[in-house]
């Protein structure tokens, strides 16, 4: 394992645990699933990539698909976040 590697997988490490983090205070403040969820995705994401470098795999067919899916599991979750707010959650019956 070169350096190069250990470089690129602390960088994708570092970006899902500070993602995981902001997830866990966004949770906190809401007490909503979604943000719990994605922040458990994020670290788990982490540790895999993690262990398949260092088994062996080339960073390269690691770190960018792990990064893009981390990026969709956050956009989404903001998404999905977001089209929760907007619908209230007890109409008033008519």
């Amino acid at each position: 394992m070169t350096s190069q590697d250990m470089l690129s997988v602390g960088a994708l490490d570092l970006a899902c645990v500070l993602s995981a983090a902001m997830m866990y205070r966004s949770w906190r403040r809401r007490h909503t699933r979604p943000p719990l969820v994605a922040g458990a995705l994020m670290l788990i994401l982490a540790a895999l990539a993690t262990v398949l470098v260092l088994v062996g795999v080339p960073r390269g067919t690691i770190v960018g698909p792990t990064f893009i899916l981390a990026l969709a599991v956050i956009l989404y979750t903001g998404r999905y976040e977001r089209r929760d707010a907007t619908t209230p959650a007890d109409k008033p019956k008519s």
